[in-house]
């Protein structure tokens, strides 16, 4: 049975892949029983030592309504494909990212993290688990480092932590954001959208934002869940 740190040491894998810091071991720091305030410790292999948290983004109005709806549809359907419309307003996801890293401030403010050179903060979305791939959905080709600053770049600097990241690990394209003491930037890697390939859908979900054509982005949003949900199916 998969345990909690079995989970969290997995998201922070793909983190770490897509820095590109391979070789780094993974450790369980509450291991011992006592809790520390991190979820995962990362040795790297430039010495360092990282202490992560690890969450993951609920990007509805409703904390944990959508997550409870996708599980009961997927336990309904055996492991069996499925649909439900991701979360496509900008402006909500904002907010849930914002409430999202105030919560997480706020247990590491209580932590002193003795011994740790830096504390970094992960939210994850696109998880991809039946029973969260919808509901942990985020659209990021108009998610913009500019609006993020406006919504968490003041928490985040009275905060504890050195880096935040937000990573889609399904998504339209293959993003990751990443927050400093210069506030967030985007990463993006072109390649693995062309090899997918959804270069084309990506440019006309884009196209279809510019003009505020909310039937054909939902349009395009369904088609392309249908598509990730049939991959996932036949991996």
């Amino acid at each position: 049975m998969t345990t909690k740190f079995d989970r969290e040491r997995a998201l922070v894998g793909h983190l770490l892949n897509a820095l590109g810091l391979n070789g780094a071991a993974l450790h369980n720091p509450n291991a011992a029983g006592s809790e520390t305030g991190i979820d995962v410790s990362a040795h790297l292999s430039d010495g360092r030592l990282i202490g992560i948290q690890v969450t993951e983004l609920d990007p509805h109005a409703r904390r944990g309504t959508a997550r409870a709806s996708e599980k009961g549809i997927a336990r309904a359907v055996s492991g069996k494909p499925y649909f439900m419309w991701g979360q496509n307003d900008s402006s909500i996801i904002l907010n849930a990212l914002a409430n999202t890293i105030r919560r997480k401030v706020q247990i590491a403010a209580h932590h002193s993290f003795q011994g740790i050179d830096e504390v970094w903060l992960l939210i994850c979305a696109g998880v991809p688990e039946h029973g969260a791939i919808a509901s942990t959905f985020v659209m990021t080709p108009w998610l913009s480092p500019e609006d993020m600053n406006l919504a968490t770049n003041y928490v985040l600097s009275g905060s504890k932590y050195d880096h935040c990241f937000l990573l889609p690990i399904l998504g339209v394209e293959q993003a990751l954001y990443q927050w400093g003491s210069s506030g967030w930037e985007k990463l993006v890697t072109p390649r693995n959208i062309r090899e997918a390939p959804r270069e084309v859908y990506v440019k006309a979900l884009m196209k279809a934002a510019k003009v505020r054509d909310w039937q054909e982005v939902d349009r395009l949003c369904e088609q392309e869940c249908r598509k990730v949900l049939a991959e996932i199916r036949q991996a």
